[in-house]
């Protein structure tokens, strides 16, 4: 087995040292990727972009510190099974990209930040340990966690230039890893710290093996297929579909077999080891049942996988809305035109024997499989969509590629044209991470509030604020106890309201109601209870009334697919429309009635 995996690697090895060798133009494309995933990957740090970022850093940091405060089986497995949900793989990864920082804080005396971190509280979604652990902690921990991130997604950019390679071309991958490159909703999972984009990577990665395998035949590439895919579930359930492609992939194989079909099906050793194979990977890949604790796991992988196409995160809305609305904002409105047509003309390829029908049916075929299931849900997010993009990229390259070979007058200029204008829409989109509005608040609330000033917010999670990661905080949404209500100061100096926030302000919004709210707010920044609006962030809606597309309406949407980093709707990570920022000053004594209804 060792061998076989040495063996592995060093074709690995080979095979992209003669791609970059081979395709003069690839080592552009990868410097591309590289520039577009990680630019300004730094934003909100030392925040959080997205609450997942930030919670499964925790899931990481709890077991490390506990561990190191009280070193024990129990403790490792009471550690581990604190984690919010047993999200698998992401533990390891967060506890890798910890590790130097782990390392650095022994040697200058901040040990401690780790081995008292104990089981921290969720108050304000665990403001207190943030508050409290020394801010270049948090710095360095989210660097390397986001550029662990950024190169999966350049992983993931070279898989699709293999796929592309292996279904028509070095033309087709090439093109196909540079569409994707320009995916503005690809580039956002670049963007942050999370399961998504390495979950991506291994599905991508079995895929093209099993491509591989179909083609040669070697058993060693379709048990790495069955590990990969296992990987990519125990990252994602979402990656669930590449159990069915490899299933695919060995009927394929056996189909074009020169002994007879159901002698090359009768594989028991294979099958069955390829099963074994991503079941072990799938399972150790939980930490949560490594330690012993199997029904979390179970209830992860068969109850909340099928919970979650009911569950409501979003607005009621039909299904082509949804679809759309992530893909116009995730693609663009030329890349999706561009794409809806490309893939319905990647059919004709067929024809074409320059096209290799098996790796086109492991391409069709899971975007179809996606298709279907997201339609069965209720709501759904553009991260969701992320599988789909590289395949898109594959099926639009695949067609024009095969349109510049019929007629390069047409072609040549259609895939120049959606090129610049994809690549605008990504460069705008990627350009908007250095001036975000919430990052912008918090440097004006570090330059200019004095240092023992208090800011008073009305947000779940301090993840959704600007917030100083050494100002105090009068965090009032939701129930305090004792301890908390005697940390509130009556009238702080400083009170912020961000695009959330004025979702009260909106009539019928699904997200924000409550007749109080909407008073309460309309009257503070009108100038009640002595405070004035100092500093506003990003551009102010008409009125502070947010104007959002509205559920169901297709006119509406248009806008989100023209303009990159528009109003998002439950997305984790908030882009510049939703991180419009205010901040209000009291001036003079407290205003009389100031009674904050949260």
């Amino acid at each position: 087995m060792a061998s076989r995996i040495r063996a592995l690697l060093s074709r690995v090895r080979a095979q992209v040292a003669d791609d970059l060798r081979s395709d003069p133009y690839l080592p552009f494309v990868v410097l591309l990727a590289v520039v577009l995933c990680s630019f300004w990957f730094w934003h909100r740090i030392p925040n959080f972009a997205t609450r997942d970022e930030k919670s499964r850093l925790l899931d990481a940091m709890v077991p490390m510190g506990r561990m190191l405060a009280d070193p024990s089986i129990e403790t490792l497995q009471q550690s581990v099974e604190w984690s919010r949900v047993p999200f698998g793989p992401t533990l390891y990864l967060f506890g890798l990209a910890l590790l130097p920082v782990l390392l650095v804080a022994a040697l200058v005396g901040d040990l401690w930040a780790f081995t008292e971190l104990g089981y921290p509280a969720p108050e304000f979604g665990f403001y207190p340990a943030w508050h409290t652990t020394p801010e270049w902690i948090w710095t360095w921990s989210l660097v390397f966690v986001r550029l662990f991130n950024a190169a999966f997604a350049v992983g993931a950019v070279y898989l699709t230039y293999r796929l592309g390679t292996e279904l028509r071309n070095r033309a087709t991958g090439r093109l196909a890893a540079l569409v994707l490159t320009l995916t503005f909703g690809f580039l956002t999972i670049a963007h942050e710290g999370g399961e998504d984009m390495p979950a991506l990577f291994f599905f991508l990665l079995a895929l093209y093996l099993v491509v591989r395998y179909v083609r040669a035949g070697d058993g060693t590439t379709f048990f790495a297929a069955s590990a990969a895919g296992g990987v990519a579930i125990a990252f994602k359930l979402t990656a669930a579909p590449i159990v069915l492609l490899i299933g695919i992939g060995f009927v394929l194989r056996a189909w074009g077999a020169e002994e007879s079909t159901w002698s090359a099906l009768f594989q028991p050793w294979l099958v069955v080891g390829g099963a074994l194979l991503g079941l072990v990977a799938i399972l150790a890949g939980y930490p949560t049942f490594l330690v012993g604790a199997v029904d979390p796991v179970f209830e992860r992988l068969f109850g909340q996988s099928v919970a979650r196409g009911n569950r409501v995160t979003g607005p009621t809305a039909p299904v082509w809305w949804w679809f759309l609305r992530g893909y116009f904002s995730g693609l663009g409105l030329p890349l999706f035109f561009a794409s809806l047509v490309g893939v319905v003309a990647s059919l004709a390829t067929l024809r074409d024997r320059a096209t290799y029908t098996p790796a086109y049916a492991l391409t069709l075929l899971p975007l179809v499989i996606y298709l279907l299931l997201f339609s069965r849900w209720h709501d759904f997010r553009v991260h969701h969509l992320l599988p789909t993009f590289p395949l898109i990229a594959l099926l639009l390259a695949l067609s024009l590629i095969a349109l510049r070979e019929r007629n390069p007058s047409i072609g040549a200029p259609v895939i120049a044209v959606l090129l610049v204008t994809t690549g605008i829409y990504a460069g705008v989109g990627v350009g908007g991470y250095a001036s975000m509005p919430r990052d912008e608040a918090t440097e004006w609330l570090q330059d200019n509030a004095d240092e023992n000033a208090t800011m008073e917010v009305y947000r779940r999670d301090f993840h959704d604020a600007a917030v100083p990661h050494d100002m105090r905080i009068n965090h009032l949404f939701g129930p305090e106890d004792d301890a908390e209500a005697a940390a509130i100061v009556d009238c702080p100096e400083y009170i912020q309201l961000g695009y959330r926030d004025l979702l009260y302000l909106k009539n019928g919004t699904y997200y924000r109601n409550g007749e109080d709210q909407r008073e309460y707010f309309r009257e503070l920044l009108s100038g009640e209870y002595s405070y004035r609006i100092v500093a506003e962030f990003g551009p102010r809606p008409p009125n502070f009334v947010p104007d959002r597309p509205t559920p169901g309406s297709l006119t509406d949407l248009f806008h989100v697919g023209l303009v990159p980093q528009t109003d998002q709707f439950a997305d984790e990570q908030e882009l510049a429309e939703n991180q419009y920022t205010v901040i209000l000053q009291r001036e003079g004594e407290c205003g009389y009635g100031r009674f904050p209804p949260f």
